[in-house]
């Protein structure tokens, strides 16, 4: 009962950002400008300071691994699976992407937040560190294949490189190996620019879903949808399993790879030629799913 009341009320926020923009309360440019702000600004904070508060011996190498490796997993059976359809260009580039790249910062995030406490953020923002560089990476590249746009390739992996979640990433985890404290000012400063990233980025989440786009490519949808909340964590459960990882080492990366579609996996396929419409469907539909999934990894990690 308690992890359905931890997760119910956050997705309950994302209804509220779907209703306001439906009812006209949230205009286009007021979503766009906070999201870039949230982007920017309040996300990137939040993971330095949780990456800054964390102990690096709380977070093992298996633990790593466990959301490493049923990563690369998900994104090879994607891959020959959209082989085996006969999906072409930029639809498969799509297809494979979108069954691994997940919105581990916006959703991901607020989970674990709400569900571990600061634990859940400390252990989950060194994770999220790993997954934020793959991800994107891995996302650009598929893509750049799929559709032979390798024009654009470097100028996007140049993005990735240069996005304020892996430049807050990175400097924590360089203050962190170094054990360089912060000034307790700059850390208040901070912490009030953070606390207003997780709400801010379930309303974001809420004010962008359009339920057109799940009808325009629903089967496609429906496979990377469960391919991406139930096989991919599936892989990561049975990976900690394995190793004997305990629970509060194991539900941070079942969490984060149980998220729904990134919708950053849609700005990249219109970026790089991939199926935009695919994309958007599948981003939709599992932001829907997902606290079923959620409810249910919570309780079958324990």
């Amino acid at each position: 009962m308690a992890i359905i009341e931890t997760i119910v009320p956050i997705f309950l926020i994302i209804i509220f950002g779907f209703i306001l923009q439906q009812r006209g309360l949230l205009k286009r440019e007021f979503i766009q400008e906070a999201n870039r702000f949230v982007f920017h600004f309040s996300l990137p904070v939040l993971i330095f300071i949780g990456i800054i508060k964390s102990d690096i011996r709380e977070v093992s190498l298996t633990s790593i691994l466990s959301v490493i490796v049923p990563t690369l997993v998900i994104l090879c059976i994607a891959f020959l699976l959209a082989l085996t359809m006969g999906l072409k260009k930029g639809t498969l580039g799509s297809f494979v992407q979108t069954t691994f790249h997940g919105n581990i910062t916006y959703i991901g995030l607020a989970v674990l937040y709400y569900m571990m406490g600061e634990e859940g953020m400390r252990r989950g923002s060194i994770l999220i560190g790993f997954l934020i560089l793959m991800n994107n990476t891995l996302a650009i590249a598929i893509l750049s294949w799929a559709s032979r746009r390798h024009e654009n390739i470097w100028k996007s992996l140049a993005s990735v490189v240069k996005s304020p979640l892996i430049i807050g990433t990175v400097l924590g985890m360089f203050l962190l190996y170094l054990d360089i404290p912060v000034p307790i000012l700059l850390m208040k400063t901070m912490g009030i620019l953070a606390n207003i990233a997780l709400p801010m980025a379930l309303i974001i989440i809420g004010a962008s879903m359009s339920m057109n786009t799940i009808r325009n490519s629903f089967k496609l949808s429906g496979i990377v949808v469960f391919m991406k909340l139930m096989v991919l964590p599936s892989l990561s459960f049975a990976f900690c399993h394995l190793y004997a990882i305990p629970f509060t080492d194991a539900l941070p990366g079942i969490i984060l790879l149980a998220t729904p579609t990134a919708t950053t996996s849609f700005i990249l396929a219109n970026q790089l030629g991939g199926d935009t419409d695919l994309a958007s469907g599948v981003i939709t539909l599992s932001t829907l799913l997902s606290p079923f999934v959620f409810i249910f990894w919570a309780y079958a990690a324990r």
